[in-house]
């Protein structure tokens, strides 16, 4: 059982260093309207507490629109200014959009900053993590859950 594990590791580890940053599969253009359900936050107040949308103040609704162009082309806007603005400010990126899920993260040119966002078009879940102070025993973390419905 051990070797079995083992190799599933090496071979999940050797996918993952030769796989690519971007992959478009699909041209679509989407509004959301996202509505927050509940943050996670880990900073040095809180180690991984969860506040419901009723219990913190912070910016509740969003409306994002989602653009993806094959072959690289993945935007996200709406969410967070450090995503809308990601191509002037970003050292690495990655974006996915395959049938159901878009997967974007992005960390800053210093790398002390970075920002997640993994949607499910068919669910409208949505997560968005965004983490502080990276590479440093200080790092804080904020992991937003919000519930998107598709505009017509």
């Amino acid at each position: 059982m051990k070797i079995l594990f083992s190799i599933f590791i090496l071979l999940f580890s050797s996918s993952i260093s030769y796989s690519k940053n971007t992959d478009i599969i699909h041209d679509f253009k989407i509004t959301f309207d996202c509505k927050l359900e509940k943050i996670m936050i880990k900073n040095k107040d809180f180690n991984y507490q969860t506040f419901t949308a009723d219990n913190i103040e912070v910016d509740k609704n969003k409306v994002l629109k989602v653009v993806a162009e094959q072959p690289s082309i993945l935007t996200i806007n709406g969410l967070s200014e450090f995503i809308d603005t990601y191509s002037n400010i970003s050292k690495d990126d990655v974006r996915i959009a395959k049938n159901d899920t878009i997967l974007f993260k992005n960390i800053d040119i210093k790398e002390k900053y970075s920002e997640s966002v993994f949607l499910n078009r068919s669910t409208g879940e949505l997560i968005h993590e965004v983490t502080k102070n990276m590479n440093t025993k200080n790092n804080e973390k904020y992991i937003s859950f919000f519930n998107c419905i598709k505009e017509l």
